[in-house]
């Protein structure tokens, strides 16, 4: 185990900033979970996901936000530039555009932090080398004209290493807070390998994905091979059309209100295991019932859902939150998500999304925007939740 005695624990906000199409979901689906997929969609919404480091005894909670590179989002990003410590600037190094573009996305950063931040470069597929249209010296010298540091990588084939290039950019910020690290002249990542030795960092390491499945098996044990995910929300807010989603049920307008609280099963796999996922929905009327408090105290995923058109629902959402924190003594490894759905509405309130991103951040929560009529967001949520979870304990 890693050993808890750190000097003291500090919060990092990393945010990818870059056109849509770059391929920042991807690099941090890489670098959290070691997956990829060919067929991901472009992120609709800001996300959010977490990573734990141990570095020279600094245990660092590092919160990396998947912005929206759309045109008619570039205004939303600014709202979490606040805070931020590093930035990394992703193009395509087979998208000029991308990459003339990154112009924008800095100078929007500096508007409204300043100067002072870590600043990363990243070419993303550099695998299609065959293709590419930015020269990696014209790109390197960009990042040094700017005071960053660049590197060309692949969340496919995870060519030169996204865990090392990381690193070093937290390594950067470290060096810079004369109060955090002790020793700045031997900086080690704490990852631990099959006999608990710390690590250097490196490109063949293995990362958060090979300690998930280290752990898989005592989790299954602890749990009996079963994992429980939770969803409130207020009646209207569609949390029962997302569960059908998720378990692969068509769309169907007029479903009928769950009126107690209802348990599906979801078998997720990892490797040649298996658990067992029990989605609880529960009817608000029976937030009052033993029956409730039972699930909600053995639930460790929770999803927080609401209609983006009614300001009432997303108002309930700080309501739930609460419950949570009443009933659950201990919050700490369980994995909070915030639900923003239908929307597919174009008429949805705009300023909702925008404040249900500010509450999931207030409360370490990943933030969807979503839509069970469209099945937008959906497919995959609970392996990615169940991922975050394995990767939280």
């Amino acid at each position: 185990m890693i050993d808890d005695n750190y000097e003291n624990v500090m919060d990092v906000k990393l945010i990818l900033l870059g056109e849509t199409g770059v391929g920042k979901t991807s690099i941090i689906n890489r670098y959290i979970q070691d997956t990829f997929s060919d067929n991901l969609m472009a992120s609709t919404s800001m996300t959010y996901a977490r990573k734990d480091l141990t570095i020279n005894r600094q245990k660092i909670q590092l919160n990396i936000w998947d912005t929206v590179g759309q045109e008619k989002f570039r205004a939303l990003s600014k709202l979490f530039f606040k805070d931020t410590k590093m930035v990394i600037l992703v193009y395509s190094v087979i998208n000029k555009k991308s990459f003339e573009n990154l112009d924008f996305w800095l100078n929007s950063v500096k508007e409204t932090i300043g100067n002072d931040f870590i600043l990363g470069v990243a070419g993303n597929k550099c695998d299609l080398f065959l293709e590419q249209q930015v020269d990696e010296e014209l790109a390197e010298e960009f990042a040094k004209k700017n005071g960053g540091f660049f590197e060309q990588v692949s969340a496919k084939e995870n060519k030169n290493g996204l865990d090392n290039y990381i690193f070093k950019l937290v390594s950067e910020y470290l060096k810079n807070n004369p109060n955090v690290i002790t020793d700045k002249t031997n900086i080690q990542l704490y990852r631990p390998n099959e006999n608990n030795e710390v690590l250097k960092a490196g490109c063949c390491t293995g990362g958060t994905h090979k300690k998930i499945i280290r752990k898989y098996t005592d989790i299954v044990k602890e749990n009996n091979g079963i994992i429980d995910v939770i969803f409130l929300g207020d009646i209207s807010s569609g949390k029962t059309s997302i569960i059908n989603r998720i378990n692969k049920k068509e769309f169907n307008i007029k479903e009928k209100h769950t009126e107690k609280i209802t348990n599906t099963y979801y078998p997720y796999y990892k490797g040649k295991m298996k658990l067992e996922i029990i989605i609880h929905d529960v009817d608000v009327d029976n937030k009052r019932s033993s029956e409730f408090i039972d699930v909600i105290k053995k639930s460790v995923i929770y999803f927080f859902v609401y209609d983006i058109k009614e300001r009432k629902s997303f108002e309930n959402v700080d309501y739930w939150i609460e419950v949570i924190k009443k009933i659950k003594e201990n919050q700490n490894k369980d994995i909070f998500y915030v639900l923003a759905n239908k929307n597919d509405l174009n008429k949805g309130d705009e300023g909702l999304i925008q404040r249900g991103m500010v509450l999931a951040e207030e409360n370490n929560a990943i933030f969807k925007a979503v839509s069970a009529k469209d099945n937008d967001g959906i497919d995959g949520i609970i392996e990615e939740s169940v991922d975050n979870y394995l990767a939280s304990n």
